[in-house]
């Protein structure tokens, strides 16, 4: 190579960005050279403590010319050796390598700047660019198409409606902040999705926090372990702008501190990792039936970091035989002719009350109704 100074490139994003910009490398060496290896830095890691282990050195012609860090290699590696990423890489690599390297840790990272800054390294950056789709002309369609899918909440949806209008006309960069409300299975992660497909391809951070269950959970939202998965690692490898956290009301609230920093600014931190959240939507989900509830169980710290509060209403007489229509419609396409709707709808009618049902029960119940009247053609056989 021409200069004989390594070449980084630091590439900010999703796992499908950083391939893509390791096919446009393979892409160029294969038109510049006749012969080249593309090299793991795992692997270079593994190869290298085999031959301590023997005692046989790392020379110059085990080292790459180019090389690959991708983020889940950094869990690959003890936690010590974390603070020496940088000299590790050099270590494994030739003097003019050139080096991909995936969402790297803050310590890596200012490593590689201060060497930057010392004019020692080449080094680029290259961040994957989030946005909500912004099709004014298609909003009312795609929000049309929305309640059409969520039964009986028509109140929610013409209040997360405003919500997108705003998301979509301006140009936000502290993480805006929705709490759906209300009880269990009515239609709160169902919206989620179908916001998720018409505003972000489908695309969305996902986590339960009901999972959460103690403090040795704790490593995942403050990142205390650098060789260990995060919240801020699952961030970095985003696919869009859409996070979704379900059941905040689960979640202990020793981890809400992790939220503050979330909530509120457009950089997110933790012990391993720094990124930009700019234009965030954060979509919460809680079984809270009122928002005086939410204060006294939130807290007030909390509480206030939300900037909007949409509730959803149990289901009346109306959406519940809706909801059990559209069921049975299901089961009915499935058993391929066995049964008619009505047939289904009469054994099943007297299983399901006027109130206090929902989408989980109704389903059940209907499961449960096609089961036996499935089993009674064995019975009869």
């Amino acid at each position: 190579m021409a200069d004989d100074i390594r070449e980084y490139k630091i590439v900010i994003g999703s796992k499908a960005f950083f391939d893509n910009h390791v096919r446009l490398l393979d892409d160029y060496l294969s038109q510049e050279y006749t012969s080249y290896l593309v090299e793991s830095f795992s692997e270079l890691v593994r190869l290298s403590d085999e031959r301590k282990q023997r005692g046989r050195p790392f020379d110059d012609d085990d080292k790459a010319e180019f090389l690959v860090v991708k983020n889940d290699h950094y869990h690959g590696i003890v936690e010590t050796a974390h603070d020496r990423l940088g000299a590790l890489i050099e270590e494994l690599t030739t003097d003019d390598a050139i080096i991909y390297v995936h969402n790297p840790p803050t310590t890596l990272k200012a490593y590689l700047d201060g060497l930057y800054s010392r004019s020692k390294i080449k080094l680029t950056y290259e961040h994957e660019r989030y946005d909500v789709k912004r099709e004014p002309d298609k909003f009312s369609d795609n929000m049309t198409q929305i309640g059409e899918s969520i039964f009986g909440q028509n109140e929610a949806i013409a209040e997360i409606s405003k919500s997108m209008w705003y998301m979509t006309t301006v140009n936000r960069k502290k993480p805006y902040v929705i709490m759906l409300y209300g009880g269990s299975s009515l239609g709160k992660s169902e919206l989620v999705r179908e916001i998720s497909k018409k505003f972000f391809d489908g695309k969305f951070v996902e986590k339960h926090l009901s999972m959460f269950k103690n403090e040795t959970y704790s490593y995942y939202f403050f990142g205390d372990k650098p060789n260990r998965k995060s919240l801020g690692f699952d961030l970095l490898e985003r696919e869009s702008n859409l996070v979704f956290l379900d059941e905040l009301d689960k979640c202990p609230e020793f981890f809400y501190s992790a939220f503050y920093t979330l909530f509120d600014n457009t950089v997110f931190s933790d012990a391993t990792y720094e990124l930009d959240i700019s234009g965030l939507l954060i979509v919460l989900t809680s079984n809270y039936k009122n928002e005086k509830e939410m204060k006294e169980r939130l807290g007030l710290p909390i509480f206030y970091r939300i900037d909007k509060f949409i509730h959803f209403n149990d289901f009346n007489e109306k959406t519940i035989f809706d909801i059990t229509m559209n069921e049975i419609e299901v089961h009915v396409r499935e058993c391929e002719g066995r049964f008619t709707a009505e047939q289904v709808y009469q054994a099943v009618c007297p299983k399901i009350q006027t109130s206090g049902e929902n989408a989980r029960t109704i389903k059940n119940k209907v499961q449960e109704t096609i089961e036996d009247m499935l089993f009674k053609e064995v019975e009869r056989g």
